[in-house]
């Protein structure tokens, strides 16, 4: 049913207002909520004809009643809801209430006997044995629509209700209910931080780059002498190529540490870490690191900003690792540079303050939880430095003489052998990771110490190592199925990996309640981090508020460790 008139509005409002569930979907005329537009609205009650709302001749008009539609207590399905929420705010529209979202209960489900992929065509195929034809999805819905298209709209909204049917069923099945709730009261503040976006300061980011230029030049002129300056030749159609020179081959990379007394065999990181004062290997890593940050930041993210705000908005898959972290793109902002030249350059507009959390150690408070290590646990309930008890574990000190190099040794130690790594893994990581050198013989003494004074982690082990399980789970309950050839590293990382990720997206779903009707902000997520934009005038409650709901959302799952958050109020993201 077509509704293009308020009067039409208005009689079949009342249907939907009394609806239990309710099955929303929308076309629109392109794929960015801040450019494109809202089409079409189709809403779908089982026993009733699916309503289709044309918004461009109802809106903005109509925004009242379809606001109080999508506010009531029934429950929205939605397939990929982040889409639908964000087109719809850009039209004043809003979603409350809870929501289940086919795309995301099919992810969860998908080591459940799932389908790898999580489109609506595929989960329709799937669970209804019903094809379902998305041959009008980029069709144009800008001009004047279509019988196939409207048909093509229903259909999308109807086949939501049996499928939630389904997925619910399949989720009770596999005890999937606690994480699913999770992740659907998360997809509201997903939706909202991609349509908020972060703003850059744009000519601090072309000075980095000018710079980064700079340094890329001049680590190439102290390379030259080793790996010879560029020659040109004449090429085969009268132009000069150059030749005897490619400082981005590994091949000849290699051959000129070799010549000049670096023996490695391969050129990586590691490999390197050991000769990292050599005048040779400081201009080589300075090279990579400035190509990098120029081709995968510099001169890519400027043309990511938005025309209509100014601002980026970076797109986040919220179940984007099988562990359930998030990943992020266009542009990846969880990759952006630790270093302060870098993160200075995201900061608060005039009059609004940057408000940084991120979790203390989490995942080796999960792995506190999860072991039942009577040691760790003491230590973070009792608030003490597990990296300076480590530090005193290994070398065999009293914790109060602990240096702070040594207590950076013992962080190689916390997180190279809680997940299975080995003396020789252990050796590497350091020097590769932290810049620690040990010895094999040191590392071999460390990880028997550490495993002497961590019983619980040993015994957590050695119990993986026995049973070799086929799957895992979360404390959220969240479970993962390895492969036949997957290895006892991911056994020991995917659960607390996906806790530390169930804890954070608890903390959003939170937040966003808390935040949804003030003029408050998030604007960022880094694996363990939040970052908030607020008027400065109420960056201490906001402060206040960001930690406790962070503490909060963990201490549903950490019954035994506590779990802690540091917020700071900040100019810019590298003030944390």
């Amino acid at each position: 049913m077509l509704v293009n008139t308020l009067d039409q509005v208005e009689k079949v409002s009342a249907g939907l207002l009394s609806a239990k569930v309710l099955a929303v979907d929308t076309e629109t005329t392109g794929l960015d909520p801040l450019t494109s537009r809202l089409r079409l609205i189709q809403m779908a009650v089982e026993g009733s004809p699916t309503v289709i709302f044309d918004c461009f001749k109802l809106l903005p008009e109509a925004a009242v009643e379809l606001n109080a539609i999508l506010t009531s207590p029934s429950i929205k399905i939605f397939q990929n809801a982040k889409f639908d929420l964000q087109f719809l705010r850009s039209e004043k529209i809003f979603v409350s209430g809870w929501i289940f979202d086919t795309m995301l209960a099919a992810k969860l489900l998908r080591t459940s006997g799932g389908p790898r992929s999580a489109g609506l065509a595929s989960l329709s195929e799937h669970y209804l044995d019903k094809v379902l034809s998305k041959e009008e999805q980029k069709s144009d819905f800008s001009s004047r629509l279509t019988t196939k298209q409207l048909d093509y709209a229903a259909k999308d909204a109807e086949v939501l209700l049996e499928l939630r049917h389904k997925l619910l069923s399949e989720l009770k099945k596999h005890h999937l209910i606690e994480v699913a709730r999770l992740e659907f009261e998360c997809v509201y503040a997903v939706a909202s931080l991609e349509y908020d976006g972060i703003y850059l300061d744009r000519e601090k980011w072309a000075a980095l780059r000018d710079e980064t230029e700079k340094m890329k030049e001049e680590a190439l002129s102290e390379l030259y002498p080793f790996i010879g300056y560029p020659a040109l030749q004449l090429g085969l159609f009268g132009n000069h190529q150059p030749y005897g020179s490619n400082v981005n081959s590994n091949k000849q990379v290699l051959r000129m540490l070799n010549d000049n007394g670096i023996q490695v065999e391969n050129t990586s990181k590691h490999s390197l870490a050991r000769h990292s004062q050599h005048p040779i290997v400081v201009s080589l890593l300075k090279y990579r690191y400035a190509s990098k940050a120029l081709s995968s930041f510099l001169h890519s993210i400027p043309k990511q900003i938005s025309k209509s705000t100014g601002r980026l908005h970076p797109q986040y898959s919220q179940i984007g690792a099988w562990s359930g972290r998030m990943s992020c793109g266009r542009p990846n902002i969880q990759q952006i540079p630790r270093g302060r030249a870098f993160r200075q350059c995201f900061k608060a507009p005039p009059g609004r303050k940057l408000i940084i959390a991120d979790y203390s150690q989490i995942e080796l408070r999960v792995i506190a939880q999860i072991s039942g290590d009577s040691r760790m646990i003491e230590a973070y309930t009792n608030g003490e430095d597990l990296h300076k008890l480590t530090a005193a574990l290994v070398l065999q000190k009293e914790i109060s003489v602990i240096t702070k190099k040594e207590r950076q040794s013992a962080k190689a130690v916390n997180f190279g052998l809680v997940f299975g790594m080995g003396a020789a893994g252990l050796k590497s990581y350091a020097i590769g990771t932290y810049g620690v050198e040990m010895s094999l013989n040191e590392a071999e003494v460390f990880k028997k110490r550490f495993f002497a004074g961590y019983k619980g982690i040993e015994a957590w082990h050695e119990e993986i190592k026995h049973k070799k399980p086929g799957s895992s789970r979360t404390l959220a309950g969240r479970k993962h199925t390895y492969s036949d050839d997957s290895g006892m590293s991911g056994r020991y990382n995917t659960p607390v990996q996906g806790t530390a990720a169930d804890i954070l997206k608890n903390a959003l779903g939170m937040l966003y309640q808390a935040l949804k009707d003030t003029n408050t902000s998030i604007v960022a997520v880094i694996h363990d981090e939040i970052v908030l934009e607020c008027d400065e005038t109420i960056a201490q409650e906001t402060a206040l508020l960001l930690r406790n709901t962070m503490e909060a959302a963990g201490s549903r799952y950490m019954k035994d460790v506590p779990v802690v958050a540091e917020a700071s109020i900040a100019e810019n993201w590298a003030e944390k």
